[in-house]
């Protein structure tokens, strides 16, 4: 951990702040702290930098909003992802185009992996409560709402101490590649966020014809950034 600079005791603050994140979402207090963009600016602020924790959170923000989080809805959990994301492109120290992608992309794929847990966390919470005597007596059932909060907040936390060092550890050898090897990187992880959006804005373009238009012309000036920077 010394080579990145984050000891035991940022490690646990990270484990500790993803467990918060991750009861926001559902169990408590609901105030939008799980939300990528305010994840990550926390996650990138317990590194010394809150900026690059803003910018990569504000990635995934955009990739969330096509998930409508109600109903029988499937969608990524957001806190503990963001959170380690911005940690990450906030190690780098120098955020490069390549480590804001890989940074994005390891965030969104935790925010489903998260999405897999909360799926086992509300079959256990169903064992939980599933008992007619706990209809009688309320103060069990009190002690297993409170038991279930306590097992979702150290869901959010495992998950989060188990993601941090590896995605600071991917971000940071992205971060120092030669030039060239950057944006061969950059380019290859470029498409696969592509692929992502693609499939984000796929749901929402059945219902609204206008968004293509949009997602196309974001397309062009994202293309054009980048062939202007590196051509």
């Amino acid at each position: 951990m010394s080579g990145l600079d984050v000891n035991t005791g940022l490690w646990l603050l990270l484990a500790v702040c993803g467990s918060v994140v991750g009861l926001d979402a559902v169990s408590w207090p609901q105030v939008m702290i799980s939300r990528p963009i305010v994840a990550a600016t926390l996650g990138g602020a317990l590194l010394g930098d809150p900026a690059a924790g803003f910018l990569v959170g504000a990635v995934l923000e955009i990739f969330g909003l096509g998930h409508t989080p109600y109903g029988a809805a499937v969608y990524p959990e957001t806190g503990p992802a963001g959170l380690v994301a911005g940690a990450g492109l906030a190690s780098s120290g120098d955020p490069t185009v390549g480590a804001i992608l890989i940074a994005a992309s390891s965030g969104w794929v935790i925010g489903w992996i998260g999405a897999a847990s909360v799926r086992v966390q509300r079959r256990i919470n169903e064992r939980l409560v599933f008992s007619d005597a706990l209809a009688t007596v309320p103060r069990r059932l009190e002690r297993r709402h409170r038991l279930a909060m306590v097992l979702d907040a150290l869901r959010g936390g495992t998950l989060t101490a188990a993601f941090a060092i590896p995605v600071m550890v991917l971000v940071r050898s992205v971060g120092s590649l030669p030039a060239g090897e950057e944006v061969t990187t950059a380019s290859a992880v470029f498409m696969a966020g592509m692929a992502l959006a693609g499939g984000v804005g796929a749901g929402v373009m059945r219902r609204h014809g206008r968004v293509i238009a949009f997602l196309l012309a974001g397309v062009a000036v994202a293309l054009l950034l980048i062939l202007t920077t590196h051509g």
